[in-house]
């Protein structure tokens, strides 16, 4: 049988007659010339015992390769008893299901997936969305993304940052797959880009060593930065909790009566509520706060942005305006409280626990925070009293007398310590 008849001459230079005419292409494929000059590729078949015809489409849209490629592949459709057109139309179905399921709807979906985020990390995640990742993908189909739409995006956002970028990677990853769970896309091209951004060398936050303490808290005092923000420096130095927990604190959160501070778990790192015990210092500071602040609202909230938190790198910028830029930062404060504790030999499980660290034992999560009350208490008057004496000189000799293990201090700790046990 001959194959590939026409050619691309041959058919334009095809006359138009008064009736409909085909021209045999081979293989069962053929064209037809319509008398208003249109040609038109058709395929014919049997299934069974009848004839069926699968109309292509037009020359010159589709050209004599395209169309004999098109009949091959109908012709194997037919051998497993599929019609083209059943097929074509389905395929037609899918892609129009495709374009609607677009990067953005599937973003919404996975967002809604998670429900258990707090509300900090979330307000993070939908601003990376809105700014740096809707506008560029946000409409395409999540199945037709590829790795050639990411890759620009999440090096545009790596100029900010490589963390920022590697977040970025991660959270379009988890979309993708979240998508192929609900059989909206099969890949995950975000996957492929995992090493794209290299991880910075991680920079430890540490400590003030105790000569540092008075020179840091002279800077502080004569700093001519904003009140709020000097507060919270005073405030984080006295509890060295989380930077992100006294970002997110609410007078709501305080009881000034009882001086307790209980922080919910949505603010805290391992999900858990934590107590912290206030020291006179921290109190006296928390009463002067008050004064002026709403009760509603945070104790430190953005200068610029109403409603919201001291931003993320505030108290980051005003140690670096301090001179330590590359040398500490407010995340230290944890580690300087830890060393200097451990200096003066305070029992580790009670700075631990009033660190927040996790337990191994996961039975006791659900009350390690409200355990040792007392014992943390005095630990944290103890700490507040010790940053007290640095500030004003006294070396480390001085503060070992006055709350080393030998001291009346350590004493008294550890009367109230072997009472909780």
């Amino acid at each position: 049988m001959a194959l590939h008849l026409l050619t691309k001459r041959s058919i334009e230079r095809a006359p138009i007659k008064d009736k409909p005419y085909s021209l045999r292409d081979g293989g069962s494929l053929y064209l037809t010339i319509t008398p208003a000059g249109g040609r038109l590729w058709r395929y014919r078949y049997r299934i069974g015992s009848s004839a069926h015809v699968f109309s292509i489409g037009p020359y010159p849209d589709i050209s004599p390769a395209d169309a004999r490629q098109e009949r091959d592949r109908a012709r194997a459709l037919v051998r497993q008893g599929v019609h083209p057109l059943t097929e074509r139309r389905a395929r037609l179905c899918r892609q129009e299901e495709n374009q609607r399921h677009t990067f953005e709807m599937a973003a919404r979906l996975w967002l809604a997936a998670n429900p258990g985020w707090s509300a900090g990390y979330a307000l993070q995640v939908r601003r990376y969305l809105k700014r740096d990742i809707l506008p560029r993908i946000g409409r395409l189909p999540i199945a037709s993304i590829d790795v050639a739409h990411l890759r620009p995006l999440i090096l545009a956002v790596a100029q900010r940052g490589p963390c920022a970028a590697m977040a970025v990677r991660q959270w379009l990853s988890q979309i993708f797959v979240h998508a192929a769970q609900q059989g909206l896309c099969t890949q995950d091209p975000a996957g492929m880009l995992k090493r794209l951004i290299k991880r910075p060398a991680v920079r430890h936050n540490p400590p003030l060593s105790w000569q540092e303490i008075p020179f840091f808290m002279a800077r502080l005092e004569a700093w001519g930065g904003r009140a709020l923000t000097k507060a919270a420096l005073r405030l984080l130095a006295l509890t060295f909790v989380r930077t992100v927990e006294l970002r997110r604190a609410t007078w709501d959160q305080f009881d000034l009566d009882n001086a307790v501070w209980t922080i919910p778990a949505a603010n805290m790192k391992m999900r858990r509520p934590h107590i912290v015990p206030l020291s006179r210092q921290a109190l006296a500071l928390l009463l002067r706060l008050r004064e002026t602040a709403r009760p509603d609202g945070y104790l430190f909230p953005n200068q610029r942005h109403a409603g919201q938190p001291m931003g993320p790198t505030t108290l980051n910028h005003a140690i670096d305006a301090l001179g330590y830029q590359g040398r500490f930062s407010a995340h230290g404060f944890r580690s300087t409280a830890t060393t200097l504790q451990g200096l003066l030999s305070y029992p580790e499980n009670r700075i631990d626990l009033q660190l927040a660290h996790a337990r191994k034992d996961p039975s006791r999560a659900p009350y390690d925070h409200t355990r040792y009350l007392s014992s943390r208490r005095l630990l944290m008057q103890d700490w507040a009293d010790i940053l007290d004496g640095l500030a004003h000189g006294h070396s480390l000799d001085d503060m070992t007398r006055r709350f080393g293990p030998m001291s009346t201090r350590r004493t008294e700790l550890l009367s109230v310590v072997e009472r909780e046990h």
